[in-house]
């Protein structure tokens, strides 16, 4: 197929199709970003492009590998993961996937934030402050206690206080509220980690490299200040620092002063439509090569190969009705012409018989197979073709010319020898002519000779070898007898 063929093949359907499912993909994208199960649908992804490819190229062995690491890589992610999933499915509405998720400013009030965090440093106060973002906590922390309050660095201050019962834990912050506090986080199990990373570095560094959260450590022995995402450590070395690195991480800005403009964030998520679009119109075409599709088709049956002693006086259908099925590029480019039946009777005899039919009876391009005939038999009936000599009889139409009558007519040869269906050649007395017009004929002396041809009808006979189709036709006229002549008139 060429790559007209394949653009005019396109239906608005398929347009369609293309345009809504990458408006969805684009917005599981968005709900998904930056968390561990974009991660991992990514890396699903990539086993299935790799398997398409190895399949495509006809590589047996690694697409077999490929396809079996998917499907165990799937089972996984779904034992493992089984809790996110959860969380994904009651969270994400239909609102929330169409119309992406609400605009919601951060609120917490950064300079407050830097302000506690430092004078807990000045103090000598060690604190573990988790920022959560998008992905979910809840699997990665234990113990802790809900506590829902309010953000403020007077709280935050007294929470890490050291005769405070939950001083040794982190304190979870969500939005603008302290969601948890002395929870416990997992430990790295990274090595050649610095010696001076203390329990608090070590659990901000493991949590951290399970989720998107930001973590602020203050040291109580160094009286240090770092920020911590995806195991990275940032130390801060002045107060100006902590607010500029929390309003990148958690705002999305460079400077900590302003937000993303609404304007560029249209612009930027469109531009991410456009390539889903063209994303998925790749696979699309990957996935319309594979894909099959159904068509039906009527055509006439060619009944070939008939013996010459038989013939086929009638059929049950002269048409059929054609399932085929095949890739569906090559579906829509199939011209109904290019679709034939036929039934093969060089091996039929006289009498009635029911005929199947099959997908050897059907002529199709390359590619396709049939599904269903309709009707799937045929019932015909087959006669024996026998001979005969048949008289010759002139077909004459209109009248002499005036004064003159017919004498006599004659035809040479008399009869023909024919062959045709018995029921037909037993009850045929004579064959005619093609229409002769005396009308047409002077009159003189003498005989008027035509060579006509002889009609064969019906349509199943035919004339033997040897056999000439045209016969000679002599007509006489004469003067009507009542008529009166000149003198010197005469007439054989």
């Amino acid at each position: 197929m060429t790559l007209m063929d394949f653009l005019f093949s396109f239906q608005w359907q398929d347009v369609v199709d293309i345009l809504v499912i990458s408006f969805l993909v684009h917005r599981l994208f968005l709900l998904f970003r930056g968390t561990t199960a974009l991660q991992i649908l990514l890396g699903v992804l990539f086993l299935w492009l790799c398997h398409t490819i190895a399949q495509a190229s006809g590589l047996v062995l690694t697409s077999w590998f490929f396809q079996g690491v998917g499907a165990v890589a799937v089972l996984v992610i779904v034992v493992v993961f089984r809790n996110e999933i959860r969380e994904v499915l009651i969270q994400t509405n239909p609102v929330r996937l169409f119309l992406g998720r609400p605009y919601e400013p951060w609120t917490v009030d950064l300079p407050e934030v830097e302000r506690a965090v430092f004078q807990m440093a000045k103090s000598g106060t060690g604190g573990l402050i988790v920022f959560q973002q998008r992905d979910r906590l809840a699997e990665h922390l234990r113990e802790g206690i809900v506590l829902g309050g309010k953000l403020s660095p007077e709280i935050i201050a007294s929470i890490f206080a050291k005769d405070s019962p939950v001083h040794d834990g982190a304190t979870i912050i969500q939005g603008a509220r302290i969601k948890l506090v002395g929870a416990f986080l997992p430990l790295t199990k990274r090595e050649g980690l610095p010696q001076h990373f203390g329990t608090r570095h070590r659990a901000a560094i493991g949590l951290s490299e399970v989720c998107d959260a930001v973590i602020v450590v203050i040291s109580e022995e160094r009286a240090e200040v770092s920020v911590v995402y995806k195991g990275e450590v940032g130390l801060i070395q002045e107060p100006p620092q902590l607010q500029v690195a929390l309003g990148s991480l958690l705002l999305g800005v460079d400077s900590g002063t302003k937000p993303r403009t609404r304007p560029r964030e249209f612009l930027s998520q469109l531009a991410g439509l456009l390539v889903t679009f063209l994303l998925v119109s790749a696979f699309w075409g990957i996935y319309s090569g594979k894909q099959l599709s159904l068509i039906n088709v009527t055509t006439s049956v060619d009944f070939r190969n008939i013996p010459e002693n038989i013939e086929l006086r009638r059929s049950s259908s002269e048409r059929v009705e054609v399932q085929i099925t095949g890739k569906r590029r090559l579906v829509s480019a199939l011209n109904p012409e290019q679709v034939g039946a036929f039934l093969d009777l060089s091996e039929i005899d006289a009498g009635l018989h029911r005929l199947v039919l099959n997908a050897d009876n059907i002529d199709l391009p390359l590619g396709m197979e049939v599904v269903r005939i309709t009707p799937a038999a045929i019932r015909v009936e087959m006669e024996q073709r026998i001979q005969k000599n048949i008289a010759v009889e002139p077909q004459i139409i209109g009248k002499p010319p005036a004064g003159y009558q017919i004498e006599r007519i004659s035809v040479s040869p008399g009869s023909v020898k024919v062959s045709g269906p018995k029921s037909t050649i037993d009850s045929m007395l004579s064959l005619s002519t093609e229409s002769i017009s005396v009308s047409d004929i002077q009159p003189q002396k003498g005989e008027k000779t035509l060579e006509v041809p002889v009609v064969l009808a019906p349509a199943s006979l035919r004339l033997l070898p040897g056999q000439n189709k045209n016969v000679r036709v002599t007509i006489l006229l004469i003067p009507n007898k009542s008529s009166k002549t000149s003198p010197g008139t005469t007439f054989p």
